[in-house]
């Protein structure tokens, strides 16, 4: 019940978090590939300031032995220290040794030693590491292409919803319902309801089997861009094996940002909607509306409300049940804004 709740919350943004899933693998993949191959990082023998304290003390020891038997002269003996170990650090190391050494020749070394690190100028201080040039112009470059696929994106033109003149209500069917044929696809539907304005945002979907990833979602929003909320439709329900998956069951979903929830209703194939054990699966997803043409599904929240229109609708054959998957499904959905709503 927990993940189904956070998959209904979740669902008006999918697209944006497919598309920030997909950008975010993309940066790993071109930070991989920077790090291994392009700059990889390249190790070097270790320097003495990062010895361990007690191979560091026997360097030392090491280096008065060295300028006592002449092989490293005193005054070159702070380069002997790195470039990252201060002198002066390493001339009050070699006297608390050489207070301890007990051979006076050794304790005469360190002490000499410690008095030309005294006087010895500071190292410089390392360069930081940080992002080359072409980096930061390749990282500049990234930004400025997703400011623009933003700005795009939120201007792209929408389709402008025509104002729909109501339609002659039509008589009820007397015969049994059937699945309309190829040569007798209904015409679309061109009307809604007088609502008494135009809808925000309609678009007209069609599925064919073998999309398997039927999922889409739209944005609702005013003329001035305010973002409203969503709505969308999705495959609900399949049934049988093998592909392509059959569709028995689509559901169709409102999101009010205002309302802070998504409301959901099923659209189920003549098989799923008559079919007990289909039946209590998916009313767990919202009401059932059984699928025919010109079927209504009617979705509301507190400021929004959706139709949608079977205006096309076509049942697959084979080993199934009888009109119990769709070859073919075309919705016209629109949503309005509630009256008494502020612009």
């Amino acid at each position: 019940m927990i993940l189904q709740a956070v998959g209904i919350l979740l669902r008006p943004y999918r697209q944006r978090l497919l598309i920030g899933g997909a950008l975010f693998l993309a940066g790993l993949a071109l930070g991989l590939i920077y790090g291994w191959y392009i700059a990889p990082v390249e190790w070097t023998d270790a320097a003495p300031v990062d010895l361990r304290v007690d191979y560091q003390e026997n360097y030392l020891r090491l280096l008065a032995d060295a300028t006592r038997s002449g092989f490293v002269r005193v005054e070159e003996s702070a380069g002997w220290l790195g470039q990252r170990w201060n002198p002066r650090d390493a001339a009050r190391e070699i006297r608390r040794l050489a207070a301890q050494e007990t051979d006076p020749d050794r304790r005469a070394a360190m002490e000499q030693l410690a008095a030309v690190w005294e006087q010895a100028p500071a190292p410089p201080a390392p360069a930081r590491g940080g992002i080359p040039p072409f980096g930061l112009v390749g990282l500049a470059g990234l930004i400025l292409v997703g400011i623009a696929f933003f700005l795009l994106r939120r201007r792209a033109p929408q389709a402008v919803p025509r104002r729909l003149t109501p339609a002659p209500a039509a008589a009820a069917p007397t015969a049994p319902m059937r699945a309309p044929t190829a040569l007798e696809r209904p015409a679309p539907i061109e009307a809604y309801p007088a609502f008494g304005e135009p809808p925000l945002a309609q678009r007209q979907v069609t599925y064919k089997l073998g999309d398997d990833h039927f999922d889409l979602s739209f944005p609702i929003e005013l003329l001035n861009g305010e973002f409203l909320g969503e709505f969308g439709v999705g495959i609900s329900e399949t049934i049988g094996i093998g592909d392509p998956a059959k569709v028995t069951a689509f559901e169709v979903w409102l999101f009010d940002k205002n309302d802070i929830k998504t409301v959901t209703k099923v659209l189920a194939s003549e098989h799923a909607y008559r079919d007990t054990a289909l039946q209590a699966r998916l009313r767990q997803k919202g009401d059932l509306v059984l699928a025919s043409p010109g079927a209504i599904v009617e979705l509301g929240t507190q400021g929004l409300r959706l139709q949608a229109r079977v205006v096309e609708l076509e049942y697959g054959s084979g080993a199934l049940p009888p009109n119990s998957f769709f070859s073919r499904l075309t919705l016209d959905i629109a949503a309005w804004r509630k009256e008494g709503e502020t612009a």
